[in-house]
């Protein structure tokens, strides 16, 4: 916790599962999708692989500032995918506050 004017930011970790996909078979591009996404949350999130799944740590000061990171983080991803002509299938837990998206 680290103290942020009169609030208390907390941190917290957030389980992701991750599925990139061509929107067809006549383009290539989910490689470099997964590669970009992969350096954005190791750069902004401290982001570490275990068992297939993405972990990353997101700080908040309310659950709504948290939601609307989460939002933002998967809003990117689904920037990323189409500006490379793929899609994102995203599941994400915070099982230490019994959140998923």
């Amino acid at each position: 916790m680290v103290q942020v004017d009169d609030r208390v930011e907390n941190i917290t970790k957030i389980r992701m599962s991750l599925r990139v996909e061509n929107n067809n078979k006549y383009v290539r591009g989910k490689g470099k999708v997964r590669e970009s996404m992969e350096q954005f949350l190791k750069n902004e999130y401290k982001m570490k692989i275990v068992d297939n799944e993405y972990i990353i740590h997101v700080p908040y000061i309310t659950i709504e500032e948290l939601e609307k990171a989460v939002y933002d983080i998967l809003n990117e991803f689904d920037n990323e995918a189409d500006m490379r002509n793929c899609f994102v299938e995203v599941d994400a837990y915070c099982d230490e506050l019994g959140l998923t998206w």
